[in-house]
């Protein structure tokens, strides 16, 4: 039965193209693949799905070479396979990082070979993936040589479901995917969402929110959380999770849990979570114990301490390292690792201050099994800021690059808006261009370093709520394997294996995707550095799909006589927190990048940009740019109609209806917002509106 939900770029559609089809059913009609792992099995029931629909017909998967072929397949590790050992390198092979891979061609008896090789289990599940997209991207085969290692060591999706709810909070696609429960209970969805993130490469998944704990009231107006991730360390909870962290290993990704800072008070039944108390600390090491008892590949902890309500090392008069240096403690005997959180404010007017004046000091105080988790900018995921000055400047610490995979203030996927592009400008970052030149891409390569995804799909058929959101999750797990793809590139393969090769359709589905972003920047912020124009509602469940700018004027600087923060050396001091180089760039508002102006300095409105328009002109203007950008992405995407299946078509042009709608909702509320501090009216006469 087919299941009711969309197979995303895992599609396999047939190869029309005789001349390539033949090359592809030559090499890939049979394969030998080793059966040495349970992952193994993942990669024989692949090919079966995969190679059956790309070459219109299943697949012989054999247990020994075929030898009635003039080529086949080959799939396994050297010291397995006495075929693949004669095409490959082994040394090169034995020297990949957990995860590298090879795919080349050779020679065995006189058949040609195409071979998957790789030193690991996870190696030879990515491999596999990596060699059907070169096919379902029509890539030729015959003389291939491909070898692949992982820049980052860890390549993380960090969930924010629910658990006992089943909701997902920032998620845009339904209800959580995962059914907490019925496990043990495993439904064939996990397994589809395993293949998607094993196709991307990334190997650990953080199951549950952050936000593990979130007060409220009950019906009878008592106290309550109203989360309760926090219970998932409990015995019944950790026993359910068992089959579902077996299934997720067949395809290279390890389980990671949320947890609550309080346990050992909340499930522990101690009158303390001090984590200077020696009960708490063996309470911990024996809860880490336990937990590797039923999950042996068990990959850590996810901590979101002393931040949105969230309890942590302050509340007993100790600090982060402190905090995650007991759980690190408690983990490193069984090789797992401490994600600690850098996203804390409360005590700074201006968050953008506090997480480098906080973690900073502690740079090298850390245990070796813990990574700081650092968003990519210092104030909330916005649709652009400043690349976070924590990257560059702790080099006795290992850090996590947090990005937001999921659209939280992009349109909550209901806008299309592509997030490679943002997050490339953010890896290509050189964090001190006038010192040791490091780029932000180049931190996350050594061991306990890594890059974490927030956001998981839902229940939405789409997966993701939007059919374009889709590209997001796979960009993000491209990028997290290798930074260096460029965003055309990641485009053409998201594209080509979800809408198929014509080529009017390719060109059409790329320009609206690398379009979509400079879009929404434009009506949602005004394009100059404006953060947070959003309103955001009451308790956890903040809106944040409507504007409200009128919500945030320590962010916004609305005054009578300019807007924007003073970030520099006359204000707060938050560009001093760079390097020189870079604290010089912003300090001043003529060097300062135009997309950031307004972030750093606090201007009058009338002060003249370099193009000779004013602040607030520079606003008004962008702003209706941005929703004609918007109705111009949604009359190329009405090209496609007839082109595309009727589902995904009229999902998506349906969906660019009301983004255009609600961006108008968004640039007329800035620009009345604009108009009502500033007093100057829109010289093209667009505000004030006439009623």
């Amino acid at each position: 039965m087919q299941p009711d939900y969309d197979d995303c770029w895992l599609r396999y559609r047939e190869v029309r193209d005789e001349a390539l089809r033949a090359s592809y059913r030559r090499l890939c009609s049979h394969a030998y693949v080793s059966e040495q792992s349970r992952e193994l099995g993942a990669v024989r029931e692949e090919l079966r799905r995969g190679l059956g629909g790309l070459l219109g017909r299943d697949p012989h998967l054999w247990q020994h070479p075929p030898r009635t072929t003039d080529g086949f397949l080959a799939v396994g590790t050297p010291a397995d396979m006495d075929v693949v050992a004669q095409c490959v390198d082994e040394e090169r092979v034995a020297d990949l990082a957990e995860g590298g891979y090879v795919i080349t061609t050779g020679e065995w008896e006189g058949t040609d070979v195409l071979v998957v090789s790789a030193s690991s289990d996870s190696g030879l599940v990515y491999g596999t993936f990596h060699l059907l997209r070169l096919l379902s991207n029509h890539e030729p085969i015959e003389d291939v040589h491909v070898v692949e290692e992982p820049a980052s060591p860890d390549r993380l999706i960090n969930h924010w479901d629910n658990p006992f709810r089943g909701s997902v909070e920032r998620g845009y696609a339904g209800q959580s995917v995962f059914d907490f429960e019925t496990l043990p209970d495993l439904r064939e969805r996990y397994r589809d969402y395993a293949r998607l993130l094993a196709s991307v490469g990334i190997n650990g998944i953080v199951l549950n929110n952050v936000n593990t704990q979130i007060p409220g009231r009950d019906s009878a107006n008592e106290a309550m959380d109203v989360l309760e991730g926090w219970r998932l360390l409990e015995t019944r909870y950790l026993e359910k999770l068992t089959g579902l962290a077996s299934l997720l290993r067949r395809y290279g990704t390890t389980t990671y849990l949320s947890v609550n800072f309080g346990a050992p008070e909340k499930i522990g039944g101690l009158d303390t979570s001090d984590p200077n108390d020696p009960e708490v600390a063996q309470w911990w090491a024996e809860k880490a114990d336990e937990i590797y008892d039923l999950i042996p590949d068990f990959g850590g902890f996810l901590v979101k301490a002393d931040s949105e309500g969230q309890p942590g090392p302050y509340n007993y008069d100790a600090d982060h390292v402190d905090g995650a240096n007991v759980l690190a403690e408690a983990l490193e005997p069984h090789g797992g690792r401490v994600w600690w959180r850098a996203f804390v404010y409360g005590s700074h007017k201006d968050r953008a201050v506090q997480q480098y004046d906080t973690f900073e000091p502690l740079d090298g105080e850390f245990r070796d099994n813990v990574t700081i988790q650092v968003k990519n900018g210092p104030i909330d995921f916005q649709p652009r800021e400043p690349v976070s000055p924590v990257f560059g400047q702790m080099p006795e610490t290992e850090l996590g690059l947090e990005l937001q995979i999921t659209g939280e203030y992009t349109g909550q996927h209901v806008h299309a808006c592509y997030h490679v592009p943002m997050w490339k400008e953010v890896l290509e970052f050189d964090t001190d261009p006038e010192g040791h030149g490091t780029k932000v891409k180049d931190l996350f390569t050594d061991e306990g370093t890594g890059m974490a995804g927030v956001g998981g799909p839902g229940e939405d058929r789409s997966w993701t709520g939007h059919y374009l959101a889709q590209a997001n999750l796979y960009g993000y797990g491209r990028l997290a394997w290798d930074p260096d793809l460029e965003t055309e590139a990641i485009t053409d393969e998201w594209v080509r294996q979800t809408f198929g090769h014509d080529p009017d359709v390719v060109e059409t589905v790329t320009d609206i995707m690398h379009d979509t972003w400079p879009a929404v920047i434009d009506y949602s912020t005004g394009g100059i550095g404006l953060m947070h124009m959003m309103y955001n509602g009451e308790a956890y469940l903040e809106n944040h799909y409507d504007p409200g700018p009128e919500e945030w004027p320590g962010y916004t600087g609305a005054t009578e006589d300019g807007i924007g923060k003073d970030r520099n050396s006359e204000g707060n001091g938050y560009a001093q927190q760079y390097p020189d180089a870079l604290a010089d760039l912003y300090d001043d508002p003529e060097s300062c990048p135009k997309e950031l102006l307004l972030f750093f300095h606090h201007l009058p409105w009338d002060y003249e940009l370099s193009d000779g328009r004013t602040v607030v002109q520079t606003l008004y203007d962008n702003c209706h740019a941005g929703v004609e950008e918007a109705r111009r992405l949604r009359e190329e995407w009405r090209t496609l109609e007839g082109e595309i299946d009727e589902e995904r078509y009229r999902h998506v042009a349906e969906r660019f209806d009301e983004q255009v709608e609600h961006a108008g909702i968004w640039r007329d509320r800035l620009t009345d917002f604009f108009y009502d501090y500033s007093g100057i009216a829109d010289e093209k006469g667009r505000v004030p509106r006439e009623d």
